[in-house]
Formats: structure tokens, sequence, C-alpha cells
């Protein structure tokens, strides 16, 4: 559970978001929140991603999402 925190914690600062708002954003599957202090070019990189299905799929399979999710739902 300590790199999942450390994960939140690191990815918050880059977002200008805090742990909490990013973890709920990840739970109710509305980043908008989250996001909305990310550099605009950064959030058009994200959308991207988050609008290519393909590519999408292929990150929510990988190893470190799997266990993301996985730790996710042992709370």
């Amino acid at each position: 559970m300590n790199n999942i925190n450390a994960m939140l914690e690191a990815v918050s600062k880059k977002l200008g978001t805090t742990p909490e708002k990013l973890n709920e954003a990840l739970k109710t599957g509305d980043i908008s929140k989250a996001i909305e202090n990310m550099p605009k070019k950064d959030a058009e990189k994200l959308n991207a991603v988050l609008n290519n299905p393909e590519l999408l799929k292929k990150i929510m399979n990988s190893k470190q999402a799997q266990e993301i999710k996985k730790s996710m739902n042992q709370k």
C-alpha cells in the first residue's frame, strides 16, 4: 500500500492536486477535477491517451496498472 500512496503523492504533485482528489478521481472515473490544474499541454496529452481505446487497453493491462487496481480494491 505504501507504493500506491507514494505514487499518488508523486502524481498529484505533478498534476497540482491532492492525493485524495486524485484517488477519488481514479475510483469514480472522472478525472476532470484531478487534472484541472495540470498544464494545458499535459492535459491534452493525457486526454489523447484516454481517448485512444487501443492504447488505453494496453496501459490498463500492464503489470503496474493491475497492481494499482488490485491495491485499490483491497480498501
